[in-house]
């Protein structure tokens, strides 16, 4: 069996970290990095190679991915008061892969149950930022900051399909 299937739908990821630190050179000062990221849709467009028995339908699938991502980062320092702050912002539309594998069951009719696991990978997001700001608000924008989130995402899927003939 061979066929081609495409999707989109509702991702919704939100994931959120923060790691604090303390300057080598001048403890107990230290400063905190923050980053945040989401996904609102997920578009798949991937071909399915499998085999059938009786109404099973047993497949592979793998092929294109394609995915809105944002995330925010932020860092401050409590070296100086007020402490220093960057922050940097992106907003992509992020093309990647997916990769799975699901089995099919034919009903009465044109109508099947589903059950898959997708595995996909939109790769990462950069963010670059020059608005480093200290000392009071003094800025420092030479300092330049690059900031990434990876996203990835393991999916299962419970479906309900009907085949048009």
């Amino acid at each position: 069996m061979f066929g081609l299937e495409a999707d989109f739908g509702y991702m919704g990821l939100r994931a959120s970290s923060s790691a604090s630190a303390l300057y080598p050179c001048c403890a107990p000062t230290g400063f905190t990095v923050s980053s945040t990221a989401k996904t609102d849709w997920l578009m798949t467009l991937r071909p399915r190679v499998g085999f059938t028995s009786n109404n099973w339908l047993m497949y592979v699938t793998g092929g294109l991915a394609i995915g809105q991502v944002k995330a925010d980062f932020n860092f401050l320092d409590t070296f100086s008061t007020p402490g220093a702050t960057e922050s940097a912002s992106v907003s992509k539309t992020k093309v990647g892969w997916a990769l799975g594998t699901g089995v099919e069951y034919g009903m009465a009719g044109p109508w099947s149950l589903k059950l898959e696991y997708l595995h996909v990978d939109l790769g990462s997001v950069s963010g670059t930022s020059t608005n480093l700001l200290a000392l009071g608000g003094t800025a420092f924008p030479t300092n330049v900051y690059t900031h990434s989130v990876k996203v990835t995402d393991d999916i299962v899927r419970v479906g309900l399909n009907y085949k048009f003939r």
